[in-house]
C-alpha cells in the first residue's frame, strides 16, 4: 500500500483535486499536498461515478491499482503501479510524513537507550513468509550487551527472552521505526516503512526477489537471502502463491534461512 505514494504525487501535480480510496488512510496521515484526499469510503456523487465507469470505461475518473503487481509480477512494484496508472517510470521511495510529536515518539520502557526494531509476524501460512533458523535469544542478548533494547512490534509476536513488546497502531510503528537505530525484519509492512525513512534495516527475504521490492542503490542495510536453485519462484505466477518445489508446504529452512552470526554482525 506504502507504494502508491509516488503515484499519490504523480497524479497531484497533473489535477486540481485527487482522491484516493483507500483501507488505510492513517498511513498517508500528514499528507502535505492540499488537493490530496484520503477516504475508507466513497461519497454516493462518486459511487454514482464509479458504477458509470464500468458501464462506459472511457470516462476514466478512477483508476484501480488492484492487482497491478499481481498481474505484472515480474517487475517492481512501483513500476507496476506506475504503469498500470499510465505514469512515467521513477526511481525512488515512497514518503511517510510525520508529526513533530510522532518525529519524537519513543516507547516509554526503552527510556532513553538505543532501540532496535524487530518484527518478524507473518500474515501468511507459507513457509518462504516466515523465518526459520534464527536463535533470536542470541540475537537479543547480543544486541543488549551493545547497549540496545529491541523492541518487538505486531499483534501476536515471538515469545524472545528480553525483548519488549509494542502493540501499537499503524502510527506508533511509523513513529518507533523513525526513531530506531536500525530495523531487522521479514519483507513485510513495517520493512518498507522502515526503507522509506531511510532506517537501517537488515529484511529477511524468501521467494520474492528483493530487486522487485526496494531499489538496491537507495536502500540503506543488507537483504538477507538463502541460495536457492529456485530463487524469485514468487514471480514465476500470476496467483503469487507458490508452493516450495523443494520442500512443498512444510517448515523448512530453505525457503527463508538466516544465520544468527550474519544478524549478531
Amino acid at each position: 500500500m506504502l507504494w502508491i505514494e509516488p503515484v499519490i504525487r504523480q497524479f497531484a501535480a497533473r489535477y486540481k483535486k485527487v482522491i484516493v480510496f483507500t483501507k488505510f488512510p492513517e498511513l498517508f496521515l500528514h499528507y502535505p499536498l492540499p488537493n490530496v484526499r484520503f477516504v475508507k469510503d466513497l461519497s454516493k456523487l462518486e459511487k454514482l461515478l464509479w458504477g458509470l465507469e464500468n458501464w462506459f470505461p472511457l470516462t476514466r475518473f478512477f483508476i484501480s491499482l488492484d492487482g497491478s503487481y499481481e498481474k505484472n509480477p515480474k517487475t517492481h512494484v512501483l513500476y507496476a503501479y506506475q504503469t498500470k496508472a499510465g505514469l512515467p517510470i521513477t526511481h525512488e521511495y515512497p514518503r511517510l510524513y510525520l508529526s513533530q510529536e510522532e518525529r519524537h515518539f519513543r516507547p516509554s520502557v526503552v527510556g532513553m537507550r538505543k532501540y532496535v526494531v524487530l518484527h518478524l509476524e507473518s500474515m501468511a501460512e507459507r513457509n518462504y513468509r516466515k523465518v526459520y533458523g534464527v536463535e533470536w535469544e542470541k540475537i537479543v542478548s547480543a544486541l543488549s550487551e551493545k547497549g540496545f533494547a529491541v523492541v518487538q512490534v505486531g499483534k501476536e509476536p515471538l515469545e524472545i527472552p528480553g525483548i519488549i513488546h509494542a502493540r501499537t497502531s499503524v502510527r506508533e510503528v511509523i513513529g518507533i521505526i523513525s526513531g530506531a537505530a536500525f530495523f531487522i525484519g521479514i519483507d513485510s509492512g513495517p520493512s518498507h516503512m522502515a526503507a522509506a525513512l531511510s532506517v537501517p534495516s537488515l529484511i529477511f527475504f524468501g521467494a520474492v526477489n528483493p530487486d522487485f521490492r526496494h531499489f538496491r542503490d537507495l536502500f540503506k542495510g543488507r537483504f538477507l537471502q538463502q541460495f536457492c536453485e529456485y530463487a524469485g519462484c514468487y514471480h514465476e505466477s500470476n496467483a503469487s502463491k507458490p508452493v516450495c518445489k523443494l520442500v512443498g508446504k512444510r517448515r523448512d529452512t530453505k525457503m527463508l534461512a538466516a544465520y544468527d552470526r550474519i544478524c549478531a554482525k
